[in-house]
């Protein structure tokens, strides 16, 4: 999904500033996808040049007024249209996968802090998961996206658990600098 599809679906759950629009993108969509807030507001305004959002500015008591966007018909359709559309793949992308490709050339020890690391980030994900899931708002399929998420952060934890220690035995002890310069 491009910047503007990924705004108008957060406008699918009801009119919001610009700010709660931005944190929405770094609290949630961030952690399902790769999102750059850098054109947030130009690409608002693009929206509401294109007649896919409105918005109405609020005045406030000592502070700059705000804007609060809204989907018009047009933009939801678009929305539904690039959700109906979008090829919904599911990418397998990751820096520590690749990294542990090449366990048995690395020292033990670093080997272990990617391990510990990794599972201390999955720990810290799963209660974030457990922080969402407590919101009484959540829709059928924010609930089921919890729980996949969920899932593949338990097997995640489990699998390291459970094959870590295979791994990490496979590594030698320390690694020579001299070979570990050579790149």
């Amino acid at each position: 999904m491009n910047t503007k599809e990924l705004l108008l679906s957060v406008l699918m759950g009801g009119p919001a500033t610009g700010y709660d629009i931005k944190k929405t993108m770094e609290n949630e969509v961030s952690t399902l996808l790769d999102v750059s807030l850098s054109n947030l507001y130009p690409a608002l305004n693009e929206l509401a040049a294109e007649g896919l959002v409105t918005y109405r500015k609020v005045e406030q008591d000592s502070r700059p007024n705000k804007k609060v966007y809204e989907l018009t018909e047009a933009g939801r359709n678009t929305c539904l249209n690039g959700l109906m559309s979008g090829d919904a793949r599911h990418r397998l992308r990751s820096e520590f996968i690749f990294i542990l490709s090449f366990a048995p050339f690395l020292p033990r020890w670093r080997v272990k802090e990617l391990l510990d690391h990794r599972l201390a980030d999955t720990n810290e994900t799963l209660r974030d998961l457990d922080r969402r899931e407590a919101e009484e708002t959540l829709q059928k399929g924010q609930k089921f996206c919890i729980g996949f998420g969920r899932a593949m952060m338990e097997a995640q934890r489990d699998y390291i658990l459970k094959h870590g220690a295979e791994l990490l035995s496979s590594c030698p002890e320390d690694v020579p600098m001299a070979m570990a310069s050579h790149g």
